[in-house]
């Protein structure tokens, strides 16, 4: 297998951003799936489909600057609307997420010179070539801003994750935490959509999670295989579709799928 592509700093930079954010999707899917939000990921990348195309509206020159924090209130008035009860959550996403793309459409169709900005179709099925050096940064800032929230509050969190009533009574802000956690997960989805697009975003947040649930004894260790399933799937998957001319976001989400496959396979190797 020829490797010497990985020499050229647009592979680089692109395999760099993919394997970062893979893992941040999967440490965020570990959480968002044990609180039975794992159909989050596929809403919040329809409302980022808004965002963006707000932004390619408004003429801005990087749209992710304009659909993060859009993308981020989405997810915490999802997350209220979830704590108060008034109306089921996955009712409430359906119907704002369902708005946001519509609109987004119409702002997309409306919008000039999308093309020098971002391609309609990639927004749906992703590039991750197209990952230039601002995207960059702003995936090392994202991930910046993830790592130094979880090393302050990550018992609080884990705490609130398997027992928020219990958790409550012990004087933890659960709401606050939620919200952080909705809004992080909303910044790193917009970001993966230059990696996979809207169609196929989700499958980073949930398949690497579900790997290292199978994988993983204790949390530390579940969060420990899915990001490495993530890093690793980002990684063969990159190399998968250079060798075969296959498209790099599809590619990745067939090989993560594979691990998974593989993780079914050595659980039922496992003794019990």
């Amino acid at each position: 297998m020829d490797l010497g592509f990985l020499e050229i700093p647009l592979f680089q930079r692109a395999l760099f951003a993919g394997c970062l954010l893979a893992a941040l999707l999967a440490l965020l899917g570990v959480l968002v799936t044990a609180r039975g939000l794992a159909y989050l990921g596929d809403g919040l990348s329809h409302a980022a489909f808004g965002g963006i195309a707000l932004g390619m509206f408004l003429g801005l020159t990087t749209p992710l600057v304009l659909a993060i924090p859009f993308t981020a209130l989405a997810a915490i008035g999802i997350g209220a609307l979830r704590r108060k009860g008034g109306l089921r959550s996955d009712v409430a996403m359906a119907i704002l997420f369902a708005v946001c793309f519509a609109v987004g459409v119409i702002l997309l169709r409306k919008a000039k010179h999308t093309q020098g900005v971002f391609d309609p179709e990639q927004l749906l099925f992703g590039n991750i070539l197209l990952v230039g050096s601002d995207d960059l940064w702003v995936v090392i800032g994202i991930a910046g801003v993830t790592v130094t929230f979880f090393v302050f509050a990550w018992t609080r969190i884990a705490y609130a994750t398997f027992d928020e009533d219990l958790a409550r009574l012990s004087g933890i802000q659960v709401g606050w935490l939620e919200s952080a956690l909705l809004a992080l997960l909303a910044a790193v989805v917009v970001a993966s959509i230059r990696l996979a697009g809207v169609v196929l975003v989700s499958a980073f947040l949930v398949v690497p999670a579900a790997t290292g649930r199978l994988m993983g004894r204790t949390l530390s260790g579940v969060v420990g295989f899915a990001m490495g399933a993530g890093v690793l799937g980002v990684f063969l998957g990159f190399l998968v579709a250079h060798q075969l001319a296959w498209p790099e976001g599809a590619s990745i989400v067939l090989t993560l799928a594979a691990l998974f496959a593989a993780s079914v396979g050595l659980r039922r190797l496992r003794p019990r």
